[in-house]
């Protein structure tokens, strides 16, 4: 390791700026080599491209600022706590020396902080108490005169970026790929669910129009992290060289987004647009593509008799789940025929969907991701790819609910109606197929991009089984509207329940990192053939005896 250390220097920063997310996890104010190392190589990737990186280094200065102060008191005798400060003690340092290269980067070093502050303001700031209603979702809240923000809007200093974008990494400080904020909005509106994360509307300097969520009350880190996978896996399986790519291999990419974690429990989400989630297109079609079937509310009614039954066996909520199933054909494949009217574009987004449907299956799979019910699925209506959000539940954690989810992604008979006629025997297997083919063989990549997870441990790890007692209150609350509830972070009053045991239970953080990162590891082995595995797979996801066992609030029978 320290012979190598002597050609880091070498290294050209642009080549380091994926990495940008892992190196920063490793800052600390340690002065043996290989930290003194770290420290000069984010500090040149600062100096050279501030827009990829400050963001990565501010999150670590600012990683506390949300968090309650009993979650603060707990911590701060904890092996960890020193290690975060140390962390942010050498990410500050790091800030400092950028902003005295140049007049350049001072403003722009300044600029990013006052924008990440007000983000981090606006994140935990109150929502009047009369606008908390559901019917009142995407009505314009004006901010609050005392919000950084609202004075941030009234004099925008001029290197402000948009903080969603993702800007090229061209020459060393050349920021003509990088929007900058040219107006904001003056106030915000809601999108629903139990935090009531805020939507935000600005204009960048390219002319576009881009909306952010900024969440409080959640931690990002892991959403950032595996959308920093997905974008990872597009380029394992983007071709090469044109023409290089045919058949099963070919087209197969992820929807992704940015993610901008600001500290431990809040940050800022790049908004997709043009997409509806799953749950919004049935409800708004159902009645029109099956007029005489049960309603979605009804259905749901149907199987929660069952589920609340103690006593009902996985006999009788299979008879159950097949009965509401033959209620209602599926009809998904007349999204396609709704947005795509003619032979050659209708076809095109088919495979698309497939494809991308594919590429999320296999590495939702890789990396345990739960928690898919309809609201957490979104489609693009111009180009049919899949987009998944709200990743909290992964590395499996949806195995520890108190309902178990057994299915390895969702794979329901809806999905399969807008495959086709061939289904699931059509392209859905062979880019299946291709997908793992990819990961396995760069699955030494996919660990090393994990591995931050032992450096930075996330901060629900420490939380797990609260998390989980949330996740089944709401989940047990979901409506017939499926609210995007399945998912709620833990909020103050229940830290405060934790007390002291906050400290003991972050000495298991890195434990339960280093278990995920193996659990990875293994799914991405070569123990069995890929083929083998994808059939396995595909086999457990449509399995109707475990989709009926699965809780009320996934809708398996959609």
């Amino acid at each position: 390791l320290h012979a190598e250390l002597e050609h880091v220097d070498s290294v050209p920063s642009h080549k380091l700026l994926p990495l940008a997310r892992q190196l920063c996890a490793r800052l600390s104010t340690d002065n043996d080599a290989f930290h003194a190392a770290v420290r000069r190589v984010v500090a040149r990737m600062a100096a050279d491209y501030p827009h990829h990186t400050l963001s990565h280094l501010f999150a670590l200065c600012n990683a506390d600022r949300t968090a309650p102060r009993t979650d603060r008191r707990s911590t701060l005798r904890s092996e960890g706590a020193q290690l975060e400060q140390r962390r942010s003690d050498a990410a500050t340092a790091i800030l400092h020396s950028v902003a005295g290269v140049s007049a350049d980067l001072k403003q722009i070093v300044g600029a990013v902080d006052e924008l990440c502050s007000a983000y981090i303001e606006l994140a935990v700031a109150t929502v009047p108490e009369k606008y908390r209603s559901s019917k009142l979702e995407g009505q314009l809240i004006k901010f609050d005169a005392r919000l950084r923000i609202s004075r941030l809007r009234s004099a925008l200093p001029p290197a402000l970026p948009v903080l969603t974008a993702e800007p090229r990494a061209d020459a060393p400080r050349d920021y003509t790929s990088v929007p900058f904020v040219t107006s904001l909005a003056d106030g915000y509106s809601l999108a629903g669910g139990i935090n009531l994360p805020k939507i935000l509307r600005v204009l960048g300097s390219d002319g576009r129009r881009y909306k952010q969520l900024v969440k409080g009350k959640d931690d990002l880190r892991q959403d950032a992290v595996i959308q920093q996978l997905f974008s990872v896996i597009n380029r394992f399986l983007a071709p090469r060289d044109a023409g290089s790519q045919s058949g099963a291999a070919a087209g197969l990419r992820m929807r992704t987004y940015q993610v901008v974690p600001l500290t431990k429990r809040c940050g800022v989400l790049q908004w997709v647009d043009n997409t509806l989630p799953f749950g919004n297109w049935f409800r708004g079609n159902e009645t029109k593509y099956r007029p005489t079937a049960p309603s979605m509310s009804q259905l749901r009614a149907t199987v929660h008799a069952v589920h609340a039954e103690k006593a009902a066996t996985a006999a009788q909520k299979r008879e159950v789940f097949d009965r509401v199933c033959s209620s209602a054909p599926p009809i998904f494949r007349f999204f396609f025929y709704q947005h795509f009217h003619d032979p050659r574009s209708w076809f095109e987004r088919r495979e698309t969907y497939i494809r991308s449907a594919a590429v999320a299956s296999v590495a939702g799979w890789a990396l345990g991701i739960g928690d898919r019910h309809l609201q957490n699925i979104l489609v693009d209506q111009t180009s049919a790819e899949i987009v998944h959000i709200d990743l909290g539940i992964a590395f499996d954690l949806g195995k520890l609910l108190p309902i178990p989810e057994l299915v390895p992604f969702r794979l329901t008979r809806e999905m399969v109606d807008g495959m086709g006629l061939l289904g699931l025997d059509g392209s859905f297997r062979h880019a299946c197929q291709a997908t793992l083919h990819a990961m396995r063989d760069n699955s030494r990549v996919v660990i090393t991009i994990l591995n931050v997870l032992k450096v930075d441990p996330l901060y629900l790890w420490s939380l797990i089984p609260l998390r989980i007692g949330k996740i089944h209150r709401n989940a047990s609350m979901l409506s017939g509207d499926f609210e995007d509830a399945a998912r709620a972070s833990e909020d103050d009053s229940e830290l405060m329940l934790l007390g002291e045991d906050a400290s003991a239970a972050a000495e298991e953080e890195n434990k339960e990192a280093g278990r995920s990162i193996t659990h990875v590891g293994q799914r991405l082995s070569t123990g069995i053939s890929v083929e083998g595995q994808i059939s396995e797979l595909i086999q457990q996801a449509t399995d109707p005896t475990l989709l009926s066992r699965m809780f009320e609030g996934w809708s398996a029978w959609y």
